[in-house]
């Protein structure tokens, strides 16, 4: 038979030998809000402290045997103490609604059928709705015995104050920039370690998605039509219907990371430090014919987008919205 465990992290050691003393202590806390990032692997770590927790032959540092009926069970997808709870991709509000937390929490008071835990994940947290929260509310007051209930979210804010006190935040911030790029080092095949670090906000998992030449090459091309708009050389509702498809979380990630750097090169920022620093040229040319207020406007404008990415019912609209905006920027300045 052969070994199966979930892969911790590295940057991970200090959060996993908090819970595994708990654990050993008696005291783990039966709500957990995992915060942080995204990139930093917080669904993995929750995953590997899962295994931990049903594994019937955990080594003394919390590690899974990897080979009990509980850690195949987890291999197949099919660990009936293990609940993920996410928001259905059919919905149209992107929400995790009552019924689905109803639901779970139904699951969750039964008794664990290993006899050890029971673990309940719900991911991304801040996506419940009112009433969800509500409901999850009502089973942290109440606890179930050897029930363990964990939150990820990287938007902690947006969850009720009464949910975020009842839980143990665990915090995850990114790495040590010198132990994140010889992580990365030995893992992309394309671009620049340093590069996508840097493009991802230190967090390596979202560097490693980024090790795509050909994406790498639409974000050049995304920005050199970015830059025309404030000159009127492109049209703004045409350029967003060609983005429509692109993933709008990463896009708007790069419109505010675009408009900080030139807001940082007005102020003199040595390009090295930009997050875009293989592109500072392009930016420069653009941030000489803005002013800063216009930038700093623009850029509250794309973490208001930012924010309500997940909810916009109508994100295409929104899209041409920002850059009719970022056009208007041009004329501002003039």
């Amino acid at each position: 038979m052969s070994e199966f465990r979930y892969q911790r992290l590295p940057w991970q050691d200090p959060q996993w030998q908090l819970l595994q003393q708990s654990l050993a202590q008696g005291r783990l806390p039966h709500a957990l809000l995992l915060c942080g990032p995204p990139g930093l692997g917080k669904e993995s770590f929750v995953l590997s402290f899962a295994q931990s927790l049903l594994c019937t032959r955990r080594a003394q540092d919390g590690l899974a045997c990897g080979v009990c009926r509980h850690c195949q069970l987890l291999e197949s997808g099919n660990h009936p103490d293990l609940r993920w709870l996410k928001p259905d991709e059919q919905g149209k509000s992107g929400e995790i609604t009552i019924e689905a937390i109803r639901s779970l929490t139904a699951s969750a008071s039964l008794t664990a059928h290993g006899g050890a835990y029971k673990v309940v994940a719900v991911q991304p947290a801040h996506r419940m709705n009112s009433a969800a929260a509500n409901s999850l509310l009502k089973t942290l007051e109440e606890p179930t015995p050897r029930t363990v209930i964990m939150l990820l979210t990287d938007q902690p804010g947006r969850l009720l104050p009464t949910i975020r006190s009842r839980c143990q935040r665990v915090q995850f911030l990114p790495p040590d920039r010198a132990e994140a790029i010889t992580w990365l080092a030995e893992k992309v095949t394309h671009e620049d370690p340093e590069l996508l670090l840097t493009l991802a906000n230190g967090a390596p998992l979202r560097a490693l998605q980024l090790d795509d030449s050909e994406l790498l090459k639409a974000r050049g091309e995304m920005l050199s039509g970015f830059l025309q708009l404030p000159g009127g050389r492109r049209d703004p509702v045409g350029l967003a219907r060609g983005w429509g498809g692109f993933d709008r979380k990463l896009l708007l990630e790069w419109l505010a990371g675009w408009v900080i750097d030139m807001i940082r090169l007005r102020e003199g920022v040595d390009s090295g430090l930009l997050f875009n620093r293989d592109l500072a040229q392009a930016l420069q040319k653009t941030a000489d014919k803005l002013n800063s207020k216009a930038l700093h406007g623009y850029l509250l404008q794309v973490y208001t987008a930012r924010r309500s990415v997940e909810s916009n019912l109508n994100p295409q609209l929104a899209l041409e919205n920002l850059l009719i905006s970022w056009r208007d920027c041009g004329t501002e300045a003039s």
